[in-house]
């Protein structure tokens, strides 16, 4: 178990938390747990179902709601003496607190509150001091508090995609994973998720199609007013994961199919991070639906192996310097968001002409069958495989390719 980094710290928090707890107990015989309205987040009840309503929680009595409830013991003056003491702490407690571009107040009395006196409570469902417990959530928040970083992530939430895979590594710290609760939570609120209501306002329904993501993350160092903040605050890298995201969204409709959709660019604190104090953001640009019926599935390593080998592939600057190869990817996903089949139909038909010869001249012709049995000696779509060749090739902007093999 991490041990107490703060020990003079900890043994007055200790004093203070055996009060509050002694003067509860003479109050109520005990305490209340149980779930308890939550308009901040949504919480998951189910696979598919998530209600604003917290499945555990403290009903706290009145008297501890109160803002200053525990400067009314005598210990919290040694508590706050303890803390001014330590040049770290003293920084991050009643004060604002975070990163420059995001700063919170942050009031010690509260932090304990909320942090560590009901995180005890729901525990042992009793007003009772116990040490182990006391020293597991004390040993967490002391962690918090000398922290030295947070962590963003940045995820962009996908529509219409699930996989059997726990998770799936990219390049350059990428990754497409299942969101988390917290972070589905923050996408129904800021639209990035298809939600229904459920049997009222308070329950709404996001299908399975919705709740994978792509995800990177980024630390920035911890600011404090009491430590003075930096001339010009600089802004979050925020959003950078557009033109990633976009090439995944490309590479599994490719190799894939289906009608996988990239929605909303989200910055949030890190799941792990503690305490979760600082708020994130959202960028509000305009989302296209996916067609629930067609889902992308992405389900064995061959899969895989494939999309990492194609997102690769389209960042060859030889394939954003081919223009034909550029429209008929663009056509290929624009017809996978298509609902109509006919629709589908035309983007395809117009994907394969861009990439047809454009003179039927002789020697052209000549230079198209001496491809083609190279370009059928690898497994795979006909656009895997135009990918592979103009990566490992470069060619013009103006150069045309012929395939005999079909659209999906």
């Amino acid at each position: 178990m991490q041990t107490s980094q703060r020990p003079q710290v900890r043994e007055a928090i200790a004093s203070l938390t055996k009060a509050a707890l002694t003067d509860l107990a003479k109050r109520d015989t005990a305490p209340e747990v149980d779930a308890i309205p939550d308009s901040r987040q949504w919480w998951r009840h189910g696979q598919e179902s998530f209600v604003a309503l917290r499945p555990e929680g403290w009903h706290m009595p009145n008297g501890v709601t109160k803002v200053n409830w525990l400067d009314t013991f005598t210990e919290m003056a040694a508590v706050r003496s303890a803390i001014d003491g330590d040049p770290i702490l003293s920084a991050r407690v009643d004060t604002m607190v975070g990163v420059e571009f995001s700063l919170k107040q942050r009031r010690l009395d509260r932090l304990l509150v909320e942090h560590l006196l009901e995180p005890m409570v729901i525990t042992t469902r009793a007003y009772l001091f116990d040490e182990t417990v006391f020293d597991l959530h004390y040993n967490r928040l002391e962690a918090g508090l000398l922290g030295d970083t947070v962590r963003f992530v940045e995820f962009i939430p996908l529509n219409g995609f699930t996989s059997s895979m726990a998770e799936i590594v990219l390049p350059d710290g990428v990754v497409l994973r299942p969101m988390s609760d917290r972070q589905i939570s923050r996408a129904i609120q800021v639209l990035a998720v298809p939600a229904e209501f459920g049997t009222g306002s308070n329950s709404v329904q996001v299908s399975r199609f919705h709740q994978w993501t792509v995800a990177k993350e980024q630390a920035y160092p911890i600011r404090s007013y009491k430590q003075g903040m930096p001339e010009s605050p600089k802004a979050p890298n925020f959003p950078c994961l557009e033109e990633p995201t976009q090439r995944l969204v490309t590479a599994l409709r490719v190799v894939c199919g289906g009608s996988v959709m990239a929605t909303r660019p989200i910055h949030a604190q890190h799941d792990d991070d503690f305490p979760l104090d600082i708020e994130g953001s959202a960028a509000l640009s305009p989302v296209d639906a996916a067609d629930i019926s067609r889902p992308t599935l992405l389900l064995t390593e061959e899969h895989v192996d494939a999309v990492r080998s194609v997102y690769q592939m389209l960042a060859a600057p030889a394939i954003a310097r081919d223009r034909s190869l550029r429209v008929a990817l663009r056509r290929f996903v624009f017809a996978g968001s298509r609902f109509l089949p006919e629709d589908r139909l035309i983007d395809s038909s117009t994907s394969t002409s861009a990439l047809k010869p454009c003179s039927s001249s002789e020697a052209r012709s000549k230079e198209n069958k001496r491809a083609r049995p190279r370009l059928q000696q690898r497994d795979g779509c006909w656009l895997t495989t135009l990918c592979w060749e103009s990566g490992g090739k470069p060619s013009s902007g103006s150069s045309r390719r012929h395939t005999g093999c079909a659209t999906r």
